[in-house]
């Protein structure tokens, strides 16, 4: 018991020497912080009903999770489909229930999407993946009579990346016959964006292979944002995210502006980092509010 303490004091003293001597703003940092954001997620209650695991494709990543609302929740007029972060590479959805119960207690039906992974697979597949499992969304919502609801698409980080090309390149979603009415509004939260404004890191190398090349403008949300969307969108974004840069965000959002994009908000977490902007299920969390607001504004519409 007593080596245990003298472990936990350690960390902790470690952890805000660490701070003091890494500020936010950059890559140690969030990977300082990492460690504990984790355990404050664990701590959070996850869904008391299994979720379904629903396959589209043969590889072992292509898969999606479905979460039924909670019993005795008001079930509402949207289905979520969430895809999580994690650097293209990293995560699945098994690890977001606590979002996923966020979600289910609301009244939702939530979609957890998981896809092949760099560096096996660059932005070809993933974004393919992408565009598959929400037609998989689609059916089943089908095959449960949800037809008429639409979708709220949302990710984080990497997945926000992947969220926003499903919707704005629409030569992806004609080539499987899905169209971009389908999705009510969009929520993306300290997502790459703008990947001109990316640092060079290796998960962007082994995603587009080359900053100039074909395969990045292909990755690039602000490449395919050729029109002022007409759907509601919330850009969630830290300004001390170390991971990626919240000029993505920033650029973004600027390049809405200029088409004459409406019904867009922008909220920016002030000294917020990476781990902030994907907090949106922790109690009290700032981002928590501004999303269930803003969720609930969709619903009033």
């Amino acid at each position: 018991m007593v080596l245990l303490v003298k472990i936990l004091v350690g960390i902790v003293t470690g952890y805000l020497l660490l701070r003091l001597v890494v500020p936010p703003g950059n890559f140690m940092y969030e990977i300082i912080r990492l460690p504990f954001w984790l355990l404050q997620i664990n701590k959070l209650p996850k869904p008391t009903v299994p979720s379904v695991k629903i396959k589209y494709g043969s590889h072992f990543r292509q898969y999606l999770l479905h979460f039924e609302p909670i019993v005795g929740a008001t079930t509402k007029q949207h289905v979520v489909v969430y895809i999580h972060g994690s650097g293209w590479q990293l995560g699945r959805p098994e690890l977001f229930k606590a979002n996923a119960r966020w979600l289910t207690e609301r009244g939702y039906h939530a979609f957890f999407i998981s896809h092949r992974r760099i560096p096996q697979c660059d932005i070809r597949q993933l974004r393919m993946d992408t565009a598959l499992a929400i037609k998989s969304v689609v059916e089943r919502m089908g095959q449960l009579g949800l037809s008429e609801k639409k979708i709220i698409l949302c990710g984080n980080s990497a997945g926000g990346n992947l969220g926003a090309l499903a919707l704005f390149d629409r030569g992806l979603l004609s080539s499987l016959r899905l169209h971009s009415e389908m999705f009510s509004a969009l929520a993306l939260f300290a997502a790459p964006l703008d990947l001109s404004k990316m640092w060079p890191s290796p998960p962007l190398l082994m995603l587009t292979r080359m900053r100039k090349a074909e395969l990045f403008r292909l990755a690039n949300p602000i490449c395919h944002l050729e029109s002022a969307p007409m759907l509601p969108i919330l850009l969630i974004h830290g300004d001390k995210d170390g991971i990626v840069e919240y000029k993505n965000t920033y650029s973004f959002m600027s390049k809405l502006e200029l088409l004459g994009a409406k019904n867009i908000q922008f909220e920016t977490l002030k000294g917020g980092n990476h781990l902030d902007s994907a907090s949106w299920c922790i109690p009290h969390h700032p981002c928590s509010h501004v999303f269930e607001n803003w969720l609930q504004s969709i619903e009033n519409q």
